[in-house]
């Protein structure tokens, strides 16, 4: 069990890179790095996402779903789920 930040505004799930390596969650390299930005459009502190986590099963009270999530540096918030697919 973990605590995540729940971000109805991201439109993807991150995962923090330490976190990830702690858990020994497999990740692998995405073949186009990306850059975060917030909501007005400037770039995040973080290097651009160069990988992703293999899915992995996410459950939440009676929901569960799978979901890959981008790899950043996020200390504070390990696990940010956001709404893939949305924008």
């Amino acid at each position: 069990h973990v605590l995540a930040l729940l971000d109805s505004r991201a439109n993807a799930c991150f995962m923090d890179k330490n976190f990830a390596q702690a858990h020994q969650i497999s990740l692998r390299k995405i073949p186009c790095p990306a850059s975060i930005v917030v909501i007005d459009g400037r770039p995040i502190a973080s290097e651009k996402i160069k990988e992703e986590s293999e899915p992995i099963s996410v459950v939440l009270d009676n929901f569960t779903c799978v979901v890959s999530f981008n790899i950043i540096s996020s200390p504070e918030h390990p696990i940010v789920l956001g709404l893939p697919g949305s924008s």
